[in-house]
């Protein structure tokens, strides 16, 4: 997954991974062989050995242990301060010094600044005997220095590290967001579906018995109003897309038509358009309200009452006991749970529970940026 951060450039982790290929190894080894003194065979071995050892560095760590890392430090320390000693003059002399900036990419501080310190000494000591045995190079003082490039090496080294952490926590949220968009998806699903086809199917299953009974006219009223329900249904589905899209979502027109005729609306206070996720979420709990009290008091009066307040929007959906006693109806109970997460994102309240002879659930959001329209309440 590719993902950026304000303020990180993810791309930068591919380049510093491109730092660890062997263009630079190959330009410094191409430099010692032209400007050392292939004609002495210790010097030659030691280039061959030191080229080795080099290029070798480029692997990547996924093909090579830690030990075998470490093994091939301590060979590369050793090598690279000894053609100090025989050759302290040529290019061959950056040796050390890309060994150890490469020390301080592949390994921790713990081991990378001890190593740091032992090729400083190592050059040190390696410059003092070919002083002593009268051979030309850079004086002892000047092998101190072989081990900062240690710094620049964990400098990239942190960079990196910094820059891939950044990505996982970028991908990780993404994971999140996709995570949260999924589940609010699952949400609209059911509580569309839910709404029309447990309408449509309480409407056939009215008809059927209707035929059995041989009264045809009420039946064909009963698959009317299935219908009905049908294209009521697409309707919430053209809504809901709109809502995906979030685009703007009339609170008050849509509670009306999600009433219709089997229940009554009331609106009290000031109507106020308030943002969609709000909106959204008192539509949401209506729809499923109005689902339950279908499917578990058919033909019960049912009341819809939207209450603009000073600083909350409450919206009640009360009904009263089915006419005659009806089969239980298996819940799964995800209509109350997707309205308690809507709740959560939006800072809302929702409750369900008997209220005398029937049952009222009520569910209020508080208002951040809504604004006064001319709508007055109205019945």
């Amino acid at each position: 997954m590719t993902s950026s951060t304000p303020g990180v450039r993810l791309p930068a982790l591919d380049s510093l991974r491109l730092s660890s290929r062997p263009y630079v190894a190959v330009i410094a080894i191409v430099a010692a062989f032209a400007t050392s003194d292939l004609g002495n065979p210790y010097i030659l071995a030691l280039l061959v050995v030191n080229s080795a050892l080099l290029l070798a560095s480029a692997i990547p760590q996924r093909f090579v242990g830690p030990r075998l890392s470490l093994a091939g430090a301590g060979v590369a320390l050793i090598a690279s301060a000894t053609i100090l000693a025989v050759d302290g003059t040529a290019t061959a002399t950056l040796f050390p010094f890309l060994i150890a900036g490469h020390a301080g990419w592949r390994f921790k501080p713990s081991v990378s600044f001890p190593f740091a310190i032992a090729i400083s000494v190592a050059c040190s000591a390696a410059l003092w005997l070919a002083a002593r045995n009268g051979i030309d190079g850079w004086p002892w003082a000047a092998g101190l220095f072989a081990g900062w490039p240690v710094l620049i090496g964990y400098s990239r080294r942190s960079r990196y590290e910094a820059l891939r952490n950044a990505r996982r926590a970028t991908d990780a949220e993404l994971r999140e967001h996709a995570l949260a968009e999924r589940a609010r998806i699952a949400r609209d699903i059911h509580d569309v579906l839910a709404h029309s086809l447990s309408g449509v199917n309480m409407q056939l299953e009215v008809a059927d018995a209707l035929l059995d009974a041989g009264r045809t006219a009420e039946a064909r009223a009963a698959m009317g109003k299935a219908q009905s329900l049908v294209r009521e249904g697409l309707t919430e589905t053209r809504r809901a897309v709109q809502t995906l899209r979030q685009d703007a979502l009339p609170l008050v027109p849509t509670l009306a038509a999600l009433v219709g005729d089997d229940a009554s609306l009331e609106v009290r206070g000031t109507a106020r358009d308030i943002d969609t996720p709000e909106s959204q979420f008192l539509i949401r709990c209506a729809q499923e309200a109005l689902t339950n009290a279908r499917n578990h008091a058919p033909g019960a009066p049912v009341t819809v009452v939207l209450r603009f307040g000073s600083e909350d929007v409450e919206l009640s959906v009360a009904n009263g006991l089915a006419p005659s006693p009806t089969d239980p109806i298996e819940s799964t109970g995800m209509g109350l749970i997707g309205m308690r997460e809507r709740a959560a994102l939006v800072g809302g309240t929702v409750t369900a529970g008997p209220d005398g002879r029937g049952w009222i659930v009520r569910a209020s959001v508080p208002l951040h940026h809504s604004t006064e329209t001319d709508t007055e309440a109205e019945r």
